[in-house]
């Protein structure tokens, strides 16, 4: 599984090149060895993430739901609703994220135009996987 089979469908490489460099730039880089816990299912949020490099799966009750590669976000609804994390993200492969706060995940949402369509594309990709799983 390579990581550009993981791009966000709407980014060119250039695009995605692009956004890795300001998602770098904006948020806290942050590196996860191959098996480490991202965080847990019920965990209360704090951040979501980028994907800068590398695969991170997700899985609920155990199961695994998606992996996702660079270009992709998650932790993202816990920081819009405030309720705990709904999953567990694990590291699949040695990975590079880039963290974003709660306060940071706020101002770019309002204050980024580009930002904002980036969340609410990854919001209704999951939406659209998810209504395909049922």
């Amino acid at each position: 599984m390579s990581e550009t089979e993981h791009l966000p469908f709407f980014f060119s490489e250039f695009q995605t090149a692009a956004f890795l460099a300001f998602a770098r730039s904006v948020g806290t880089v942050v590196r996860y060895d191959e098996g480490q816990t991202i965080f847990a299912e019920e965990q209360a949020p704090h951040n979501m993430y980028v994907v800068l490099s590398g695969l991170v799966t997700v899985a609920r009750h155990d199961r695994r739901v998606e992996t996702i590669g660079a270009g992709y976000a998650f932790g993202i609804l816990s920081l819009l609703d405030e309720k705990p994390r709904a999953a567990t993200v694990v590291a699949s492969t040695a990975c590079e994220l880039s963290r974003i706060d709660r306060k940071k995940f706020r101002y770019l949402v309002e204050e980024a135009p580009n930002f904002a369509w980036y969340v609410m594309n990854q919001l209704a990709e999951r939406l659209r996987a998810t209504s395909a799983m049922l």
